[in-house]
């Protein structure tokens, strides 16, 4: 370098190119201190930001267990009030399903008993209904012995049947014993 500085400045002199030889040595004497300090700092910082990095690292597992402890103490009132809430509830239900199971077993034994009432009011009108329906009969087998009652000339005779004969009437009955009455006279209008 001294060569380029003397051949672009001829006229410079040898002290003052000790002068810029001791600046320029001073210089780098200086950058290299600077460069040494900035070094340092560097290396300082790097080692902060390591020792931040581990206090943080370290606040944060500290933070998480602290936090879920005091989670786990907030909670467990709840938790346990629950629990009591739920018990409670469930020893209720299982009363008030006594309750719906006794008003089932009742309701069935009140159907049950009014099925059995019915049956026994079904057989007795059945046997009514089979009595009348035997006295029907016998009314319907009646009615042709009353309509020849009404067409022929009989009476009633102390309980008994009076009948004008009809002499001409071929005689019946196995014995032959008996007669056809006469017809009753139509009463003229």
């Amino acid at each position: 370098m001294d060569s380029d500085n003397r051949r672009a400045n001829p006229t410079m002199t040898p002290d003052a190119v000790k002068a810029l030889m001791m600046l320029r040595s001073e210089m780098t004497q200086r950058e290299a201190r600077m460069s040494a300090s900035f070094n340092e700092q560097m290396q300082s910082l790097r080692e902060e930001v390591g020792r931040f990095r581990s206090d943080i690292a370290g606040i944060v597992g500290g933070a998480g267990t602290q936090i879920a402890k005091e989670a786990k103490d907030a909670v467990s009132p709840v938790a346990t009030e629950y629990g009591r809430a739920v018990s409670a509830t469930s020893a209720h239900l299982r009363g008030a399903s006594r309750t719906v199971w006794l008003w089932y077993g009742a309701a069935g034994s009140i159907l049950l008993l009014v099925l059995l009432v019915a049956w026994a009011v079904l057989g007795h009108y059945r046997g009514e209904l089979a009595a009348v329906q035997d006295e029907l009969r016998r009314y319907e087998n009646a009615v042709p012995v009353v309509q020849a009652f009404y067409a022929s000339d009989a009476i009633l005779c102390d309980g008994l049947i009076c009948a004008n004969a009809d002499p001409d009437a071929k005689p019946q009955g196995d014995r032959r014993q008996y007669r056809r009455a006469k017809p009753r006279s139509q009463p003229t209008r």
